[in-house]
């Protein structure tokens, strides 16, 4: 472990856009004239500096659109860690890196998931984080979870999904984010589709609670019977948002869908209209591997042995 004691403040490179923009040439954006609401000339100088010298845009941009997504264990992580260590000495602050263990290594490659029948259409979506590849490009019918009555029942069907992509989360009523169709919408059909979610949220926990798993451990249960893949959706109520997490299925992949892609195939499925996908999910699993926080350190003046930390 590095010693620390020399430390006055430790801070997320976000955090630190704002405390040493000075430092960095760019332009400065002002601010609209208003009036201040103090008169400290420290919090004057502050506010100056996260608002006419912020750099969180310029980083912001960086790890989200170039580095992108950071998973434990990835080489995005690993990549992010250096960009952060080359941004703090450009900066003129002290940083280093720290091993705090290892975690199975995973990188995710391109995945192509296509709509074949009864039309063609890309689907929006990508395999879930330390999902199994497909060996190459796989095709499958797409089936909905089986609505056995029994964890028995459930194990007995299990043949059926054998080379079949399986949905195992309910479908929305719709995707219009929640706040916006409140807005819009007259207060009795408000009322009716919030029923409408509730009641099909319920009868799709039961059916998930008769297999004998839960949500989590569900798709690792199926991924056993040899499935073409999972197929799930976590919606997070907004325009385009979706929450993709990661996966502890083994033996097929499991991929996280939009809300709109997801209700697509929900209901031909649900009317027998037999869609069937196209999937390309590339992935390696790289080992175990090292993992590490990047960390930097601006030395306090009147209480060097203290810690003030800053972002995470």
């Amino acid at each position: 472990m590095r010693p620390t004691a020399r430390l006055g403040l430790a801070c997320s490179l976000a955090c630190l856009s704002t405390l040493t923009a000075s430092l960095i040439p760019g332009v400065t954006r002002g601010a609209a004239a208003q009036s201040f609401p103090s008169d400290d000339p420290v919090i004057r100088a502050i506010w100056e500096e996260g608002v006419e010298r912020s750099q969180v845009y310029e980083l912001g941009q960086v790890m989200m659109d170039s580095i992108g997504p950071r998973l434990t264990g990835s080489p995005a992580m690993a990549g992010a860690n250096d960009w952060a260590l080359t941004k703090y000495a450009e900066w003129g602050i002290e940083a280093y890196e720290e091993q705090y263990g290892t975690w199975r290594g995973w990188e995710r490659g391109i995945t192509h998931i296509d709509l074949i029948a009864p039309r063609v259409r890309t689907l929006e979506g990508m395999a879930a984080a330390w999902s199994p590849a497909t060996d190459g490009p796989v095709e499958g019918e797409v089936v909905i979870l089986p609505d056995a009555g029994s964890p028995g029942a459930f194990e007995a069907s299990l043949a059926e999904v054998r080379g079949k992509f399986v949905l195992v989360s309910p479908p929305e009523p719709s995707c219009r984010a929640p706040d916006n169709l409140e807005w819009f919408a007259r207060p009795e059909t408000m009322a009716r589709m919030t029923a409408e979610r509730e009641r099909a949220s319920a009868e799709w926990s039961e059916r998930v609670g008769n297999t004998g798993f839960d949500a989590r451990s569900l798709p690792e249960a199926l991924s056993t019977a040899g499935p073409a893949g999972v197929i799930r959706s976590q919606w997070s109520e907004g325009w385009g948002v979706t929450k993709i997490f990661g996966t502890r299925a083994q033996n097929a992949p499991v991929l996280d869908l939009s809300c709109e892609a997801y209700g697509l195939l929900y209901r031909l499925a649900e009317n027998d209209q037999g869609p069937v996908l196209r999937v390309d999910a590339q992935a390696r699993f790289l080992g175990e591997v090292p993992v590490s926080n990047a960390f930097a350190v601006i030395p306090g003046s009147a209480e060097p042995e203290e810690y003030v930390i800053l972002g995470g």
